[in-house]
């Protein structure tokens, strides 16, 4: 085999394989609605740290810029964006089970990543 013809075949299954591995940390994140109406919902569970907001992106809208401070915690996999708090920012580090209709308040969390075993009240 030609030396270029290797390289091209060993390097194109790695370049496929670290594209892949970002595709998977760039996942969309969706808002946790009520399914009767579709009202923003809020995790009432407490959340495991309240976070300052990202700098980064200092223009984002801030619901954009708590979505990037969980991606930036390791332990992060839903949020509560509150806009009336000073720490705006509510990262759960586990699937939270309970959601009530909060004003001011939205629930993030990954898709396909839903608890069936949750409880919404209103």
């Amino acid at each position: 085999m030609a030396p270029i013809n290797f390289l091209a075949a060993v390097w194109l299954p790695i370049v496929m394989t670290l594209a892949g591995n970002e595709a998977n940390r760039q996942q969309s994140l969706k808002l946790m609605t009520r399914p009767s109406d579709g009202a923003a919902l809020c995790a009432i569970d407490p959340p495991t740290v309240n976070a300052t907001m990202s700098q980064r992106m200092p223009g984002a809208p801030e619901a954009v810029r708590c979505g990037m401070t969980c991606s930036s915690d390791e332990g992060c996999r839903d949020f509560n964006y509150v806009s009336t708090e000073s720490n705006p920012c509510q990262l759960y580090h586990y699937r939270p089970r309970q959601f009530d209709v909060v004003p001011h308040c939205q629930h993030y969390y990954q898709p396909g990543q839903q608890n069936n075993t949750m409880q919404i009240y209103t």
